[in-house]
């Protein structure tokens, strides 16, 4: 995908993922996941990090792809990745850009039994609270109680937005788009 990442655990089943750019790699695919490659967000992420979206784990990447369709969702088609010796399955729009502006989630499927967060180091970060602004809250609410995550989040009425609560020790902050 032609990008830098750092993981970092946030919880034993919860991670962050740091992705840049490799200004020195050159992608094998059209378009860089995440929607990288689109010319607004990277002049907003010279000023700063941003949180683009939110990944949510699937047993069966298949059904859950349908379910977002008849939602009125389309969260893109699956795509096998590997780093090491891990093998996922992840749902990518093929021009790189995000459901719903980032607010619906990109679905993933680890192989049965693989946990990779164990394998991740543990910088004491924790996520508190993840909370979605979207303009039809009934609307992005039926559309995660389709794939079953609704309970993850909780959506307030407003422009699209990701807001992250998190702490590290004794110091609260956020992270959004």
């Amino acid at each position: 995908m032609a990008t830098h990442n750092h993981l970092t655990a946030l919880s034993s089943h919860t991670f962050l993922e740091i992705i840049a750019i490799d200004p020195e790699a050159t992608p094998k695919i059209a378009h860089r996941w995440f929607n990288l490659d689109n010319s607004k967000l990277q002049k907003s992420l010279q000023s700063e990090p941003k949180l683009t979206t939110w990944v949510v784990q699937t047993n069966d990447l298949d059904s859950a792809l349908q379910n977002s369709l008849s939602a009125g969702i389309d969260a893109g088609e699956p795509v096998t990745l590997t780093r090491g010796d891990l093998t996922w399955r992840l749902a990518l729009k093929s021009d790189g850009t995000l459901a719903n502006g980032g607010v619906f989630p990109i679905l993933i499927e680890w192989p049965q039994g693989i946990n990779p967060v164990s394998r991740m180091q543990d910088q004491g970060v924790r996520l508190k609270q993840l909370i979605l602004h979207y303009p039809d809250t009934r609307f992005l609410e039926n559309a995660l109680h389709a794939i079953g995550a609704d309970n993850l989040v909780t959506v307030v009425e407003g422009d699209p937005a990701i807001v992250a609560s998190m702490c590290a020790g004794s110091r609260n902050f956020q992270l959004s788009n």
